[in-house]
């Protein structure tokens, strides 16, 4: 089974994308409101048809091009880009970091830069952090140390935002793009506070030698607008709640709901779409999606799942789930839900931890015009999204594989689902909840 959402049917792909769902979510909400109050015959019949049509025309005026695109360099064979690959390997993903850094240097062997700045910051075991360049001189792929770094934690807001301030400085470019490499458990705190430091070796982001980082810190580390797409070689960095707190951080998002193989991204196949200009950016983040899938499709362990996220569709898809949750089903049976991880191990589990938006959404929302609003919204947010048949995952020591039968490209956490009541607690100050769950609860058993 494949499940695919390919947006190729819109007039001018991704240069016709509306700001719609906002105007579309207002129109709808008081219309629903109005509607209920006509029911029990609280507003004229007149009154209710003006407003309809006032509507109409306000919904009408929405219908309007995006403004503030991200400039596309129109020059095939020079792209004005540069990537940061951020990459915390003092942990049990240490042995993949040459291995990975080999594929790169296949790609750029291969003139896969387009004359762009690949660089890569290294924090690992028993050497310096350092920033490195990869390059390609006369024929020949060159690897230089740009800066070294004093030995330090490098899974922290000041490091993170110094060495963005660092590639900004010493290779400015007209684009940025951004890859955070490491551990990650998606929404799932790394930590809390003093009273809760049970949960330290949890990780939302990062693991330099057990040090990592809330995707609120990850937020702040980056600085605003400067990255044009952010791809998270890490897992479960496709939960709704994490791309929600990154918005303001990059245009688009690349990011897998479930757990990523060891070996990560196949960058021999995909660095050269990070650096062409041939096309706009979204396009070329397709074909980076399409370069994971095909691997994985192949790959000896076949599972994977990816998508990529327009940010600036992020709020409207927001308040659209709200809305769908304003009227919902008396009870939720959560183990009818589609999941993206079942891992358990002695002291952690993440089983009802990420759970598929869409699936989620639709079982708990009776209201089909509010549905067909989030839908909209999801359509909208989600440029590209694809998964295999199954995902895998680590259930009490051993590898065991799980059925896909639901995917939107979006993970989610239902309130209440899990059994921590820490996890819950420390959802409750997430953005996304105070956006989406303030004053609605869900009803889950």
């Amino acid at each position: 089974m494949q499940i695919l959402f390919y947006h190729g049917d819109r007039a001018s792909l991704f240069t016709e994308i509306y700001d719609l769902p906002y105007c579309y979510i207002l129109f709808f909400s008081v219309f629903l409101w109005l509607k209920s109050l006509y029911k029990q015959m609280r507003i004229s019949i007149s009154a209710f048809i003006l407003f309809f049509f006032c509507g109409l025309i306000v919904f009408s005026a929405c219908d309007e091009k995006h403004e503030n695109e991200p400039p596309y360099p129109v020059d095939g064979d020079t792209c004005d880009r540069t990537v940061l690959v951020y990459m915390l390997g003092s942990n049990t993903l240490g042995g993949f970091v040459e291995s990975n850094i080999s594929a790169m240097k296949k790609a750029v062997e291969k003139g896969g830069l387009h004359n762009g700045n690949l660089l890569l910051y290294i924090d690992r075991y028993n050497a310096v952090p350092t920033l490195e360049k990869l390059f390609l001189r006369d024929g020949t792929v060159e690897r230089t140390v740009v800066k070294s770094y004093e030995d330090r934690n490098s899974a922290t807001v000041e490091v993170m935002s110094s060495v963005c301030d660092d590639v900004r400085t010493l290779y400015p470019a007209s684009s940025f793009g951004l890859i955070l490499w490491s551990h990650a458990n998606g929404w799932y705190p790394s930590h809390i506070e003093a009273d809760l430091s049970a949960y330290s070796s949890t990780r939302s982001f990062g693991d330099d030698e057990g040090k990592s980082m809330n995707i609120d810190e990850i937020s702040l580390a980056i600085p605003d607008s400067m990255f044009d797409f952010i791809l998270c070689d890490a897992c479960y960095m496709g939960a709704v709640e994490v791309a929600y707190d990154l918005r303001e951080d990059c245009r688009y998002y690349v990011a897998s709901p479930a757990a990523i193989m060891g070996g990560g991204f196949p960058y021999e196949d995909m660095v050269e779409h990070l650096f062409s200009c041939d096309k706009p950016i979204p396009e070329n983040l397709i074909d980076v999606c399409r370069s994971y899938m095909d691997y994985y499709r192949s790959y000896y362990d076949p599972y994977g799942t990816v998508s990529l996220i327009d940010m600036h569709e992020m709020e409207a898809l927001a308040h659209s789930v709200r809305l769908a949750l304003v009227n919902c089903a008396d009870s939720l049976e959560i183990s009818d839900v589609q999941q993206f991880s079942q891992e358990k191990g002695t002291r952690l589990s993440y089983q009802n931890l990420f759970f598929d938006l869409n699936d989620y959404v639709s079982r708990v929302c009776i209201d089909t015009l509010a549905y067909s609003i989030f839908a909209d919204c999801l359509d909208r947010t989600v440029l590209y999204a694809d998964a295999t048949d199954r995902y895998l995952s680590k259930v009490s020591g051993v590898w065991k594989s799980f059925p896909i039968e639901q995917y939107c490209g979006f993970a989610a956490y239902i309130p209440g689902a899990s059994s921590d009541e820490v996890a819950d607690l420390y959802y409750k100050t997430l953005s996304w909840y105070k956006t989406v769950y303030e004053g609605i609860e869900v009803p889950v058993k």
